[in-house]
């Protein structure tokens, strides 16, 4: 049986909702849920009334002290006061606690078991590399859930797809840190974040392996992980260019604008033949969400296409409605655009930014938040004086940032994507000087949206599947990919 020819990709925070991967699903294609903060997610959801049924879920969750002591102190029946900040869950360290292990594989759970209901097609949890603290919890919740695939990017996930097979039989797994020691040149040994399954379960059972479809950038990258990987242990590749939403690869030529853009060139073009030589399923993203794309990505050997910005404004994503119609309303008046911003995000790599008003993309309310760090997704290792191992953020407060051995200078531009991210779905952290602001994220092809219209702006799933095989007629032309891809698509 040939593979789907549409994977929904994975956006984070809560904008790949378990509501919209399971209708992708159901119509026969890949629905991709985000892994990425989902025990936020899911406790803000708990302290709103649990509008979306997390205690049932929880309730058939394993690990019953676990599920039990999450609703106990989360769960508010009659939703949050009006002005009422957060409950927060404990920051989730690179040596954790077991008990926040088991937060992160419940939580988890809770978003593939939802989104695996009421039909038999395929479900992925999608993760990146760069949190990698969370990652193994997250896999492993998610196979009690019975995902069908885990996908990866922001990084090379070599030793995450070795780690897979071992918690599917319940064996204990382990991911190395790249870890700062420039305060304490003494340090000595490797720094490995390790989880069991035992701590999870008292019994943990024998599970099905999913397959594993790491997100990369160049055939480069394919090659390295088809080279290294057994062939049980790699299943294909999704190949995304740097016009895709969300995080980018860093341009190969390193190259950078004054105003931190990134400046790609055709080293940043994957080559596709390549690709398709090492004989393994691969789909391509960023730009190919057309009729076009994947009538192209069909051409050349691909399997299909991956689309991310063309669901993230459909009705069943994480987005509040009114959210979803203002951005697709002021896409289609022109007065939103995407903009790739080389300094906004702590983790380095550049980052989609669609220049919405009231928003960390103006710089008027960018200059105006207090900087806090109190979610940590992005805090990278390192070891202070005393050899302690700790976590730090080019986003948090600059001086905190430098007393924990930062370069002030690496701080210049940042933006906390935890809270925006968060704010963006409906549940921004109350301060005392107002809620976090959002940034919203998007490919390039957004500013070309097919769907929707300034008087009608809204738009499901199965629109944007429909309009994928060619059975809907857009609003208006859609985006030539040869326009927005490194690699033109032939005419037609």
């Amino acid at each position: 049986m040939s593979p789907p020819n549409i994977i929904q990709g994975g956006m984070g925070i809560g904008v790949s909702t378990w509501r919209l991967a399971r209708r992708v699903a159901q119509r026969g294609e890949i629905g991709i849920v985000s892994g990425t903060g989902i025990d936020a997610v899911v406790v803000r959801e708990l302290q709103e009334g649990d509008p979306h049924g997390r205690r049932r879920v929880l309730a058939e969750y394993p690990d019953a002290d676990i599920a039990e002591d999450l609703v106990d102190r989360f769960y508010q029946p009659e939703g949050r006061a009006p002005g009422e900040s957060y409950d927060l869950v404990n920051m989730h360290g690179f040596d954790p606690s077991v008990r926040s292990q088991r937060i992160l594989a419940a939580t988890t759970f809770t978003e593939v078991r939802l989104a695996n209901e009421g039909h038999d097609g395929l479900v992925g949890l999608n993760l990146l590399a760069k949190l990698k603290r969370y990652t193994l919890p997250c896999i492993y919740g998610a196979l009690l859930a019975g995902v069908d695939i885990v996908s990866i990017g922001a990084g090379i996930p070599m030793e995450e797809a070795r780690q897979i097979p071992k918690l599917a039989a319940g064996e204990p797994a382990a991911l190395g840190l790249d870890v700062d020691t420039s305060q304490a040149p003494d340090a000595d040994g490797a720094f490995t974040y390790r989880f069991d399954p035992a701590d999870v379960l008292d019994d943990p059972p024998m599970l099905d392996a999913p397959l594993f479809l790491p997100i990369v950038s160049s055939d480069v990258l394919a090659r390295i992980l088809d080279t290294k990987l057994p062939d049980d242990h790699l299943d294909g590749w999704v190949v995304e260019t740097p016009v895709a939403g969300g995080h980018n690869a860093p341009p190969r030529n390193k190259n950078y604008a004054e105003d931190h853009t990134p400046l790609y060139d055709d080293r940043d073009e994957a080559d596709l033949e390549a690709v398709r030589a090492l004989g393994k399923p691969f789909y391509l993203a960023g730009g190919y969400g057309s009729p076009r794309g994947l009538r192209f990505a069909r051409s050349v050997g691909a399997a299909g296409i991956q689309v991310g910005s063309l669901f993230s404004l459909t009705d069943e994503s994480g987005y509040p409605e009114g959210t979803t119609r203002r951005l697709i309303r002021r896409l289609h008046t022109g007065d939103l655009s995407v903009s790739t911003e080389g300094r906004v995000s702590s983790t380095g790599f550049p980052f989609k930014v669609l220049t919405a008003e009231d928003t960390l993309a103006e710089d008027e309310v960018y200059a105006e938040r207090r900087r806090v760090c109190d979610l940590g997704y992005l805090r990278e290792p390192y070891l202070d004086g005393k050899g302690r191992l700790m976590g730090r953020c080019p986003a948090e407060p600059v001086k905190t940032y430098e007393s924990r051995g930062g370069d002030p200078e690496e701080a210049e531009g940042r933006a906390c994507l935890c809270n925006a991210l968060l704010a963006n779905i409906g549940h921004a952290q109350r301060r005392t000087d107002g809620p976090e602001p959002p940034l919203f994220t998007g490919g390039d092809a957004l500013e070309d949206l097919p769907l929707g219209s300034a008087e009608d702006p809204q738009y499901d799933a199965d629109d944007v599947i429909d309009y994928l095989y060619g059975e809907h007629t857009p609003s208006r032309p859609s985006a030539d990919p040869s326009a927005q891809a490194p690699r033109p698509a032939p005419a037609d």
